[in-house]
């Protein structure tokens, strides 16, 4: 993406207005066609974005599941990128159904959870949505895209694996509301790209086929009705009055 990145000529400049500005939130959260509730100017507790986005350990029931079912996953990723050699030796002892390694890699998930980002036993790192925000009682995040080709639909390790349901994933096991969306160009959308995928979240078998390995039909639904839906860059410019850089000097980015 480089000095077009979405996150900095698009995500930071309306944040950078927003901030933890209830009423100007509202304003955004106005733009989307399915309701989600205003935020008291004095609930809202952390927001998070640009180059600052928030780091949200993935489910460990989801580490657990991959583990115990390693034939689920892309077995050619094993020997991709890996520099550490513990990481490796351990990882392909797992693949071949050694017990005594797949029992301590269980028990360091249980021990350690939220695990590190990075290490021999976990096959999914930290998400981390373009946009979060956070209240005594919901949590937001939103995805932006601008010049990227679609969204994310895969990992490295598991060819089903939509970026936006990875996030809502990562929250599922707290109790606070999940509200979840998208903000896409309108020129790009409306040449077509975007369009089918933006489809996919109207569909409960969707999150399903993302989620239906360690989660529970409740939760799956709760993760479908946190979608609310996409809204325009264009529109947001209109009602912010922002006038979005098209590149921005990524090496001088703070």
């Amino acid at each position: 993406m480089g000095g077009k990145n979405s996150s900095l000529t698009r995500v930071k400049p309306l944040f950078d207005i927003i901030k933890n500005d209830a009423k100007k939130l509202n304003e955004f959260f106005k733009l989307f066609n399915r309701n989600i509730p205003e935020v008291d100017q004095n609930s809202i507790m952390e927001t998070r974005y640009g180059t600052n986005e928030k780091k949200i350990p993935p489910p460990k029931l989801l580490l657990v599941w991959m583990l115990n079912n390693l034939d689920k996953l892309n077995s050619e990723s094993l020997n991709s990128n890996v520099k550490n050699t513990e990481t490796l030796v351990k990882r392909k002892k797992l693949f071949t159904g050694d017990k005594e390694i797949l029992n301590e890699a269980l028990k360091l998930i249980d021990k350690n959870y939220p695990q590190p980002m990075r290490y021999w036993y976990i096959f999914e790192g930290y998400t981390q949505p373009d946009i979060y925000i956070e209240t005594t009682d919901s949590i937001f995040i939103g995805e932006a895209k601008r010049t990227e080709s679609d969204i994310t639909t895969s990992t490295k390790w598991l060819n089903q694996r939509d970026q936006l349901i990875r996030h809502i994933d990562s929250l599922l096991d707290q109790s606070k509301n999940i509200y979840s969306f998208y903000i896409l160009e309108k020129g790009e959308y409306e040449k077509g790209k975007y369009k089918k995928s933006m489809e996919l979240y109207e569909k409960p078998e969707y999150f399903e086929s993302n989620l239906e390995s360690h989660r529970e039909s409740n939760l799956i639904m709760r993760a479908f009705n946190s979608y609310k839906g996409y809204i325009f860059w264009e529109d947001i410019a209109q009602i912010f009055n922002i006038n979005f850089p098209d590149t921005i000097d990524i090496s001088k980015k703070k």
